[in-house]
């Protein structure tokens, strides 16, 4: 197709010339019905035409100079002619008449086609999707998206279903920058469509282009499936999960908070309502005996957050007995051993930093030794149904005297074992061995009347990993003398010199 007025050839589709910007004029296009009903009127017309020419009757016109006067006669008028040209003007009026006649009847009907023709055609074309979209089209790509707007709901209106339509005319309201048409778009379009993954991505997309992530989450919560929410469930908050519901309970319980997704976990266990400045979930919450509230809520890493969630419990079960610590505190000049008798049915926890211990603090098995400076002991009992004793606390001040320090006796170690043959070098070489021994101080220890400083011995095969053997090596932290240090029953110490 080329513009009528530069001859520029024209692309299909387009609407103005590029060239000198001259409209087109498109010719709607014919309902195949209707053309053939034209073709068959103007065959009628054709045929009234052809049947008044045949009727009309032969005249003598040799005789009309003999002809004195002629008279015309009809139903309203009568005319005289007084001369010869108005007698003939008569006579073609008279022959003409039924022509006039079919041709005044064939323009009526073919105006009539015409319009019913172009009725058919409007008529056609706002019933037909594919004209709609290619017109809405059109104008999305002119930047004229009122009237693309237009084109699109009428092809919507005609195909409720096509999810494809319901995308174009979403993307006119958010190119006009209407994220709120655009947001109902897509959610007519989950109503044809519930499982639709790409709706409700491009809804969660234009509600997080204004960060209105309150709104995904109740967007989510409220129309989405379970399949959908899974899918989107870094966008939800829910509240926290808790591992024991409301209630009774015979015996202490570990409750664990968690949530579905990325974000922090806050709760208060004193009856206040939880924000973001109380407590913040890292382990488990213990609960003894006594009654308990706890209130929790979410917040993804969004910013939304959950409801608040409240839950109460009421723990009956009876403590156990607090354990017996055999080192009363007080000050001490030499290094000394805490030994502990541990409830029936018990396991000790302690700490020796001043913390509160609990069932993730160290356990006691053997006698615990304590060193040079300032020590505080806690311990608490554990049974086994998870309730504690109350804690129990001892503070110790040992103060020893010592030629030099555990670092310094380090290395006159390793220059010992290499004296003695033991070690080939002092960086712990073997004469036997494919690897080295490596030595670490590990404690300070009164044994056979001689505060010691201890040593556990490693053996390093050459990968890294280091295992420790069963020797200990002790020094006398005074006199600088070596020993062997060996383990004998209830938890007693021997030494030999070495």
């Amino acid at each position: 197709m080329t513009c009528s007025k530069c001859g520029n050839e024209l692309k299909d589709g387009m609407i103005f010339c590029p060239v000198c910007g001259t409209e087109l004029s498109i010719v709607p296009e014919f309902v195949p019905e209707i053309e053939i009903s034209i073709e068959e009127s103007l065959q009628d017309v054709a045929t009234v035409i052809s049947d008044k020419d045949d009727e009309t009757p032969d005249e003598d016109v040799s005789d009309i100079d003999n002809t004195e006067d002629l008279s015309v006669a009809s139903d309203t008028t009568d005319l005289s002619a007084t001369d010869e040209l108005g007698n003939t003007e008569e006579k073609d009026v008279r022959k003409m008449h039924p022509l006039f006649a079919a041709l005044y009847i064939g323009i009526l009907i073919i105006g009539a086609t015409a319009l019913i023709v172009f009725l058919g055609v409007m008529i056609y074309h706002d019933n037909s999707s594919t004209y709609q979209i290619k017109k809405g089209d059109e104008a999305f790509d002119a930047g004229i998206y009122r009237t693309a707007i237009d084109h699109y709901e009428k092809a919507v209106k005609i195909q409720p279903d096509n999810v494809e339509y319901r995308r174009r005319l979403a993307d006119c309201y958010i190119s006009m920058e209407n994220i709120d048409m655009a947001v109902e778009v897509y959610r007519d379009m989950i109503v044809y469509d519930p499982n639709s993954t790409l709706a409700y991505a491009q809804i969660i997309s234009l509600y997080e282009s204004i960060g209105a992530y309150d709104d995904i989450d109740d967007f989510l919560q409220h129309y989405a499936n379970d399949d959908i929410r899974a899918a989107f469930v870094d966008y939800l908050a829910y509240p926290p999960v808790v591992s024991h519901e409301s209630g009774s309970y015979d015996e202490a319980i570990i409750l664990t908070l968690t949530s579905e997704s990325a974000g922090t976990i806050y709760y208060t266990d004193d009856g206040t309502i939880p924000s973001e400045s109380s407590n913040v979930y890292t382990e488990p919450i213990y609960l003894k005996k006594g009654k308990h509230l706890i209130q929790t809520f979410f917040k993804n890493e969004y910013g939304v957050c959950s409801s608040t969630e409240t839950y109460t419990y009421d723990i009956r079960a009876e403590a156990p007995s607090e354990p017996i610590v055999s080192l009363e505190s007080g000050d001490y000049d030499k290094p000394q051993l805490i030994r502990i008798i541990v409830p029936t049915d018990c396991n000790v926890y302690y700490t020796l930093d001043d913390s509160t211990p609990d069932r993730y603090s160290r356990i006691y098995g053997e006698p615990i030794p304590i060193s040079d400076g300032i020590t505080h002991f806690k311990c608490i009992a554990i049974n086994s149904n998870n309730v504690e004793s109350d804690v129990v606390e001892k503070e110790y001040r040992i103060t020893v005297v010592t030629a030099f320090p555990p670092e310094m006796g380090l290395i006159a170690l390793y220059q010992h074992l290499a004296d003695k043959g033991y070690i080939k070098d002092t960086s712990g070489n073997s004469e036997y061995y494919p690897g080295r021994f490596n030595y670490m101080y590990s404690e300070m220890r009164y044994i056979g009347g001689r505060t010691l400083y201890c040593y556990n011995e490693y053996y390093n095969v050459g990968t890294g990993v280091k295992s420790m053997t069963s020797n200990v090596f002790g020094m006398d932290c005074n006199t600088g003398e070596v020993f062997l240090v060996k383990k004998g029953n209830n938890d007693s110490y021997s030494i030999s010199p070495f």
